[in-house]
């Protein structure tokens, strides 16, 4: 039986006072495999809201056990 597992990366780009940008993500694992696009953009946008962060990249990864 395979199993797949979605995952979300929301990541946001800072400058800090010297001009050096800095990465920071959040990651929500295990969300729903068959979430559609739209789903997955409406989620990432609750998400800002709540946080007050906003966010340059966002990304899924879909890993599926083959064992």
């Amino acid at each position: 039986m395979n199993h797949s597992n979605l995952t979300l990366i929301l990541t946001q780009t800072t400058l800090s006072q010297e001009g050096k940008a800095t990465k920071m993500s959040r990651r929500f694992n295990q969300i729903k495999s068959s979430a559609t696009a739209q789903e997955l953009l409406s989620f990432a946008k609750a998400i800002e809201a709540l946080t007050g962060e906003h966010y340059d990249t966002i990304e899924t990864v879909k890993t599926e056990q083959i064992g």
